[in-house]
């Protein structure tokens, strides 16, 4: 599994995502106690495609899907465990860098005890010219698409009948734990999440060394989409955050502010590893999430069922 790119300046903090935000219109179920940038049109077309079965002769089945969000394609892996459910579902959001293949392994090792695993590729940022402050835009924009293509995806599994859509969860990686961060504060329809690596420093750190007269775009933009704000919105005992002792990627202070952010809401395990997440990690992010989903044990015996 690759390394996710460093967080640390402010043209990399928000490079996780690209293409426009959601329209003005609400979502169900979301959280709106705030103000939100994330709402969209829940009642658009998914223009569901499923271009069949990748891997043959294999009890768990990984389909080549895709959907849209705000007007986008979205490419996915949707992997299906054996028999006709109703299953719990799950949506895995890898790092920066990566797309749907990157956690498609830990997905299967979720479908292994009974639960389907949507893996997507989220929309990356695309290359922007302009001023400072507009590429800010285009990083506010591009968060925002990211958390509304997150959010189309649990559109997706509730739109599906072999899926339970009241048991549903996140598991994100790195730039994909921050955006799943976010998404815990704006969307109550997902029961659990599992962010490993997952860290932000308060944006006033990325605004006070820029010049002044950058520093009211900086807080505006950046703090519309700022993980630490929205993390907070998230119901209590929710969310796993599983980090590393020795990450060399996201700074401990970013670790430990989210976590302080996140407060009653999170659990936080701390492991012997850098940034990439170790089987121990894995094998306790499968058992968290399987009991927060209300999953007995694996269906499929054997590797397939975890690390």
């Amino acid at each position: 599994m690759r390394r996710a790119a460093a967080i640390l300046s402010v043209p990399v903090m928000l490079a996780i995502a690209a293409g426009c935000g959601g329209s003005h219109s609400d979502a169900t179920k979301s959280n709106q106690s705030e103000s939100s940038p994330f709402t969209y049109a829940a009642s658009a077309p998914l223009h569901y495609v499923d271009r069949g079965v990748v891997n043959h002769g294999y009890p768990i089945a990984v389909h080549d899907v895709a959907f849209t969000s705000s007007g986008k394609r979205v490419d996915a892996m949707l992997v299906v465990p054996p028999g006709k459910g109703p299953f719990p579902a799950v949506v895995y959001l890898h790092g920066t860098g990566g797309d749907r293949t990157e956690l498609l392994v830990p997905a299967t090792w979720m479908a292994a005890r009974g639960v389907v695993a949507l893996t997507i590729t989220t929309p990356e940022l695309a290359a922007t010219s302009g001023t400072a402050s507009q590429k800010l835009v285009a990083q506010r924009e591009a968060a925002v698409a990211t958390v509304v293509a997150a959010r189309r995806a649990v559109d997706l599994l509730q739109s599906l009948p072999r899926v339970d859509d009241d048991r549903i969860a996140l598991v994100g990686w790195s730039s994909g734990a921050r955006i799943g961060a976010i998404v815990a504060g704006v969307d109550q329809r997902v029961k659990a999440f599992d962010l490993l690596s997952a860290g932000s420093r308060p944006v006033s750190e990325y605004a006070s060394p820029a010049p002044a007269e950058l520093r009211p775009a900086i807080e505006q933009e950046l703090g519309a989409v700022d993980p630490l704000r929205w993390v907070k919105l998230a119901p209590a005992h929710t969310i796993l955050l599983q980090d590393g002792t020795s990450d060399d990627v996201v700074p401990r202070v970013a670790l430990d502010a989210l976590a302080a952010a996140a407060g009653k809401a999170a659990e936080v395990r701390w492991y012997d590893q850098g940034h990439a997440p170790s089987n121990a990690a894995w094998a306790d992010q499968l058992d968290w999430t399987a009991d927060r989903l209300g999953v007995a044990g694996p269906i499929v015996k054997g590797a397939a069922a975890g690390p």
